[in-house]
């Protein structure tokens, strides 16, 4: 096997880890985006909860059928703290901790774009280089 071959070969491996590596990275991103679009959420709905003085809300129940019901109280809120343990806090602690795992989603978000980006310069320039080598021996 020459040399150029065995590079090739090394190439298209590392483009296939780098391919992977970098889906695998955009699937964490779209989770972690997911889960901070339903962490803000749950502060709108805390907050709109407290400051509205409605006497019916109405609450989803799936498949487009809604029902009728009263404004829970918002002075305290189940907060599931991980690890499926949930603890009641009050309204403000919980909009503390929510905004905190907001803040901290949004590092993580930024953390894996960067990683992403990383891997999609790499995996540019090691096709391009896998090109040449192919174009070289096509010569």
């Amino acid at each position: 096997m020459s040399k150029d071959e065995e590079r090739v070969n090394n190439l298209i491996a590392e483009v296939r880890m780098l391919e992977s590596t970098y889906n695998d990275l955009s699937s964490r991103q779209s989770l972690l985006e997911r889960i901070l679009i339903e962490t803000r959420s749950s502060l709108d709905t805390i907050k709109g909860l407290s400051a509205s003085t409605s006497e019916e809300v109405l609450v989803p129940v799936g498949g487009g059928i809604l029902l009728r019901a009263s404004p829970p109280k918002t002075d305290k809120v189940l907060l599931n703290i991980g690890a499926n343990v949930v603890v009641e806090k009050t309204k403000d602690v919980a909009t503390k901790f929510l905004d905190a795992r907001a803040g901290d989603l949004e590092q993580d978000i930024t953390a894996v774009a960067s990683q992403r980006n990383q891997i999609a310069q790499r995996l540019e320039s090691d096709q391009r280089a896998l090109q040449s080598l192919l174009n070289r021996q096509g010569q």
